[in-house]
């Protein structure tokens, strides 16, 4: 596939490609790109001390285009051919990604059909075709974890977790863990007061012993985690059945079509109220069948739900393997809130997917 036919495809497909600078903001990936990622970000500083980094993906770029360049609520498809930057082992750290970003449309459905069919005729135009899709949906996951009464500040971890079984599963034996241990005054003192004043705290003491912030994490995010290890040794246990809940539907990993009965089975036994977030889930798999898309071949895992932290809703990932531990060759999902985080003043609906060409069996011909 040439990046001529990758171009082509996006501009009748009524993507029109946008280029977006390579340095950009470190603070900005920094908020909402994941652990994953935000430990291998190339980064730098300007004359000023501004620090910047090379671009690990695009689509918080484009959003940035988007809000720079409009209205925040305006409709717009966006298309991309560029590289991205970031530390991966056993790869190179400058790679080309092609992808799709549809903003602001509010028949989201349509809008998510749209995207997987598009993102499918790219990769079967890279020679992936019969691709294996794992679908995840952080929306169902986040209301079976708010539901199941984990406090707001473990709600965040677990979804920052989400996209590797291994994370989601270590995330949950952190936000659970208990001390028997007598509190030291500080974590008792972070555990009672403000939190606003808490992190305040915090980050004095780490600005005082000079401690610098290491693997990407900011002060304010190492604040943040004291206080959420000091506000989980105050909190109430989860319950054992709340434990077992969860950790079921980690491990859910079904076809696409089994999953709604089986989540709404789950959501059952826990007493938790979930079928519109369900239906939900099972309308989307309608409208992708509308769009000739392969449903009887997805597969839907609990602990999927997109590798970066501002995924909202469905996600998909497509391999050339079953191997759900390999790199995705095409990743995307709904992005909802990322606009508001960037500085819109509303919630603007967007759903894109990415390709790396460096994982297409015919993927960068030139």
């Amino acid at each position: 596939m040439s990046r001529r036919q990758i171009i082509e495809l996006l501009e009748t497909s009524g993507y029109m490609p946008v280029e977006t600078p390579i340095l950009q903001p470190a603070d900005v990936f920094l908020d909402l790109v994941g652990e994953d990622i935000r430990t291998r970000l190339f980064t730098t500083e300007d004359q000023a001390g501004t620090e910047l980094c090379l671009r690990p993906e695009l689509t918080i770029p484009i959003c940035r285009h988007h809000l720079e360049t409009g209205s925040a609520e305006r409709t717009a498809n966006y298309g991309y051919l560029a590289p991205a930057f970031r530390f991966r082992p056993g790869e190179t750290g400058e790679f080309i990604q092609a992808g799709i970003e549809s903003i602001g449309r509010e028949d989201t459905l349509a809008a998510d059909a749209e995207v997987m069919a598009l993102s499918a005729s790219l990769a079967t135009a890279g020679g992936l075709a019969n691709p294996s899709i794992t679908l995840g949906d952080s929306a169902i996951f986040t209301a079976f974890v708010e539901g199941l009464g984990f406090a707001p500040r473990s709600v965040r971890r677990l979804r920052r977790a989400l996209g590797s079984k291994p994370r989601v599963e270590a995330a949950l034996a952190d936000v659970t863990s208990t001390s028997n241990e007598e509190q030291p005054a500080m974590m008792a003192a972070l555990a009672s007061g403000d939190p606003q004043e808490a992190r305040a705290l915090v980050e004095e003491m780490m600005d005082l012993a000079r401690i610098q912030p290491v693997g990407g994490r900011t002060s304010a995010e190492i604040a943040e985690r004291f206080i959420e290890k000091a506000a989980r040794q105050t909190a109430a246990p989860i319950s054992e059945a709340a434990m077992t809940c969860l950790e079921a539907l980690i491990h859910l990993e079904v076809p696409a079509r089994e999953a709604a009965s089986l989540l709404k089975r789950l959501a059952s036994v826990a007493s938790l109220a979930l079928d519109p977030v369900i239906d939900s889930f099972v309308a989307r798999l309608d409208a992708f069948e509308e769009r000739n898309q392969p449903v009887s071949t997805m597969t839907f895992c609990g602990w999927a739900g997109g590798r970066l932290d501002y995924y909202t809703g469905f996600t998909f990932e497509m391999r050339g393997t079953e191997d759900r531990t390999t790199p995705p060759a095409v990743s995307g999902g709904r992005f909802d809130g990322l606009m508001e985080r960037l500085g819109a003043e509303t919630t603007v609906p967007a759903v894109g997917a990415a390709l790396w060409l460096d994982r297409l069996p015919k993927g960068d011909e030139q």
